[in-house]
């Protein structure tokens, strides 16, 4: 049986809300709020627009965030995979 759980993850991502955060690796920068905090700041990319919105938190929020994608990417492979690898179709 061959997993395509690249491709899960991308269409939980995709389900869940339109879009897409990306990672602190692939385009973030850590810079100094005007309060003196260190934030780091990420480009947000949301479905039908070809530019994103750059966005700054606290690098804990970030982590929060990107935990509870990752849960949520999780339980969408585990939904998919108990129904024998057949995508939802409820709206």
């Amino acid at each position: 049986m061959i997993r395509f759980t690249g491709a899960f993850v991308a269409m939980g991502a995709l389900l869940s809300g339109c879009t897409a955060i990306e990672g602190p690796s692939t385009n973030s920068e850590m810079v100094m709020a005007t309060d003196g905090r260190e934030v780091e700041c990420r480009r947000i990319k949301e479905m039908g627009t070809m530019l994103g919105r750059r966005v700054c938190m606290e690098p804990a929020e970030w982590a929060q965030i990107d935990e509870q994608a990752e849960e949520e990417g999780r339980r969408f492979i585990d939904e998919v995979s108990a129904d024998g690898g057949l995508m939802p179709m409820d709206p």
